[in-house]
């Protein structure tokens, strides 16, 4: 399982990415994420290598290295943040390209993409094809981002023989990208969920309910806890499987609290069950033996 993790401000979100290769015979998922000190925020992508093409791995790596590198180096030159994720994923798109115009063999990869800044101010995003953004509040999941796929039009009603892309960063023009750049406020006990559709195993509810239960945790407790579920369906030819959890700062502070509370509590229990026996003792009402 590789995995990262990242914890840099207590004003800004704790993230944990990890991922699992699932029953594919290699790895096409790339995940990243850094710290923005000039902006106090965390960027985070995930690029899921089409598994049908050639050399998704190679695509998804290219597109997260690319678009990392591309943004802080936008944001520190001062860029807004709608220039900074477009010229990120223009500049991952055309290494794609250029890496396909160098080596004939890798012509055909492509990758999906979706990047989340997450910061003081909330969460905005950009992203290209079917990974999934989600925001769970008050025990609702809610997709933050498009959903660039077949997928998303028969939950609309309409049939359609499998779940094939209608976007994705090929180094061709672009088809549709989803961007908000003006970020969706976060509140205390928020959770974000990046993930690649291998994630899709779960069903909505199984990933609420598995985000809910080991929040307290944190994010690397959460992101473990999904990518164990996954693993536990034991499901054939099952995708390759990224998850990056942000947790509101609300949301640590509480699983905190409640452990601070638990563990406050049992020594207050065990404090006083031992005042009880004393007291009994030196009354003569119960005979003490310790062995």
């Amino acid at each position: 399982m590789d995995d990262a993790s990242a914890n840099h401000s207590d004003f800004a979100p704790e993230v944990f990415g990890a991922a699992i290769q699932g029953q594919r015979s290699e790895q096409q998922d790339s995940i990243g994420s850094t710290w923005l000190p000039g902006d106090c925020a965390w960027l985070t992508i995930i690029a899921d290598g089409l598994g049908g093409h050639v050399a998704g791995g190679v695509a998804s790596k290219i597109a997260v290295t690319a678009f990392i590198s591309t943004f802080v180096a936008a944001r520190s030159a001062g860029e807004m943040l709608s220039d900074a994720f477009s010229a990120a994923l223009t500049e991952a798109n055309s290494q794609i390209a250029d890496a396909q115009s160098k080596a004939p063999e890798l012509s055909g990869m492509a990758t999906t993409l979706v990047a989340a800044y997450i910061s003081s101010q909330g969460i905005a995003w950009i992203s290209v094809g079917d990974s999934p953004l989600w925001l769970l509040r008050s025990g609702t999941l809610t997709r933050l981002n498009e959903d660039h796929s077949l997928r998303a039009m028969v939950a609309d009603g309409l049939k359609a023989g499998g779940n094939i892309l209608q976007s994705a960063l090929t180094g061709a023009p672009i088809e549709m990208i989803d961007c908000r750049a003006e970020p969706v406020s976060l509140r205390g006990a928020d959770a974000i969920v990046i993930a690649s559709d291998g994630l899709l195993t779960l069903s909505r509810e199984e990933i609420s309910d598995a985000v809910r239960k080991a929040s307290v945790g944190g994010p690397e407790a959460v992101t473990r806890s999904l990518l164990k579920a996954v693993e536990g369906r034991r499901k054939p030819n099952q995708d390759n499987c990224s998850v990056i959890i942000a947790l509101a700062p609300e949301a640590k502070t509480s699983g905190r609290v409640r452990r601070i509370l638990l563990i406050a509590a049992t020594i207050a229990a065990i404090l006083a069950i031992a005042t009880f026996v004393l007291v009994a003792t030196d009354t003569g009402l119960i005979p003490l033996s310790i062995k």
